[in-house]
Order: structure tokens, then sequence, then C-alpha cells
């Protein structure tokens, strides 16, 4: 029966085969969204119109990446021929996949500025800032700290209110060449029906340590800069001390990410597969248990 070890096992088998070629992919979808991230910083310089639709693009091209990314993971699980001219797949099928990634854009976009302007107001008069001390290291300080909290509520919101809803539309797409996105998104959500909760728990278990880590580490990171902003400029040895341990929690933080990243998108196709091959007759149906013994696996 497809339950809950068999498939950590099938994600492990396939991380170990595949390890290599899925790490270079997500490094060349890091490095766009580096070279790309100071072109908007740019025109927000020049016109912030100009900077808005720039930014919208950078996003949509970058979703788009991702986008070929989880489908080259599920390739890979699945032992299908994949290699890394793959990560432009999602280009090469731009009529689906852009509209897509133009979806992913926009809400990303508007989580993220309700919940980092609601945070930083929220920020600015719990730490009785004023006109007269916005800029003090006490209030900025404030704000820095709770810096980490608004990028988990972001990545939260994201992932709940629309990544989850929408899991395996980019796999239905590459299944399926010749199906409008609409008819993609319509089986996305046949095939996850009454089945959302289970993913959750399924992709706690394939990659929630990772992830629960990185944001430990993070968290430590942004409160390691706030504290030394409140240091005086004479105490160089502390904010050497300090630099070095939050470049360490940095370097933890990405590793931790980098790893929890991939083990959850590669448990995605996983958790699809068995889906799907349940819906189509060739398993029996998925369990997703929670005992002890699968703890153990």
């Amino acid at each position: 029966m497809e339950d809950t070890r068999s498939l950590l096992g099938k994600i492990t088998v396939s991380l170990r085969k595949n390890l290599g070629k899925i790490i270079i992919a997500l490094l060349l979808v890091f490095v766009v969204s580096g070279l790309l991230a100071p072109l908007a910083m740019a025109m927000l310089v020049v016109d912030i119109s100009l900077a808005v639709v720039v930014l919208l693009l950078m996003a949509t091209v970058l979703f788009m990446l991702q986008i070929s990314f989880a489908q080259m993971c599920g390739k890979l699980y699945r032992e299908e021929p994949c290699v890394l001219g793959n990560l432009l797949d999602s280009f090469r099928d731009w009529r689906r996949c852009s509209l897509w990634a133009l979806v992913y854009a926009l809400s990303a976009i508007i989580i993220c500025v309700v919940v980092v302007e609601g945070g930083v107001l929220v920020s600015y008069l719990t730490a009785g800032a004023n006109r007269a001390n916005f800029y003090s290291e006490d209030v900025l300080g404030s704000m820095l700290t709770r810096m980490p909290l608004l990028v988990m509520v972001c990545m939260g919101v994201f992932f709940f209110v629309v990544l989850l809803p929408t899991a395996f539309t980019h796999l239905v797409l590459m299944d399926n060449q010749e199906m409008s996105l609409l008819a993609a998104i319509k089986e996305n959500f046949r095939l996850l029906k009454g089945k959302k909760l289970q993913l959750v728990g399924f992709l706690f278990r394939a990659g929630g340590l990772w992830l629960v880590c990185a944001f430990v580490f993070l968290g430590v990171s942004f409160t390691i800069v706030s504290v030394m902003y409140a240091q005086p400029e004479t105490a160089e040895g502390t904010l050497i001390l300090l630099s070095l341990v939050s470049k360490i929690c940095d370097m933890v933080y990405f590793i931790c990410a980098y790893s929890a990243l991939i083990r959850l998108v590669t448990g995605v196709a996983a958790f699809y597969q068995a889906v799907k091959d349940e819906a189509e007759g060739k398993e029996p149906p998925l369990q997703i248990s929670s005992s002890q013994d699968n703890l153990e696996g």
C-alpha cells in the first residue's frame, strides 16, 4: 500500500540519484533572481511606475523558472529524461505558463505589500514612534526584530491561499500539453479534493524539519542585526563578533532553506503521482499515516 513511509523512501532515493542536478538547477534560478533584483531597484530611481512594471515582469519570469524547476523535480522523481535545459520548459510553453506565473506574481506582490505595510505600521505604533524619533535606533531596531515574523506571515499566507489550492497545476500542465490552463486548474482541484490536509501533513514530513530550522536561523540572524543597531560605535569587538555569528546564521539558513525547498517540491511531485495513480486505479487509496512507525520512517 502506498503509505507515507513508501513515498518518503521514494523521495530519498530520487534525491540521492538526482541531487546534483537539482542543486545546479535551483542555483541557476537563484542566480537569475540575483541578477534581476538590481534592475528593479535601478528602475525605482528612474521612474516608480516603470519600476512597478519591471518588478511584475521580473516576478513573472522568476515564477516561470520556478514552475520549470518544479516540473524538473517531477520528471526526475518519475525517472524520466531530464536535463538542465528543461529549466526553459515554461518559456517554451509560454502561453499557459506565463499566465500562470503572472497569477502567482500578482498574488505574491499583493500579499507582501499588505502584510509588510501592515506589519510596519503595527511596529511603528507599538514602538512608540512619531515623526521626531522615527529614525531612532530603538525604533528601527524594534521594527527590524519583527521582520522575520512578517516574512513568515507572507510565506504562510502565500502557501495556504495560493500554493496549496493549486499545488498540482504545474504537474497537470506538464502531463497534458494540449490542456488549457483553466482546464488544468480544474483538474488540479479535482485531484486535490479532500486531500489538502493530507498534502500539508505529508510535506511537513518530507521537509518540515528543514523548513523550521530555516525559520529559526532567519529569526536569530535578524535578532542579531537588531542587537547590533543597539551597540555603541565604540564596541568594535562586540560588533565584529555579532557580525560573524550573523553570517554563520545566514549560511545555515541558506542551507536549510535550500534543502527544504528541494524536498518540498519533490514531495509535491511524489504526492501528485500517488494521487494520480489512485485516481487511475493503478494504486490502492493513498494513506498518509501519523503512526509512530511512520514517524520513524
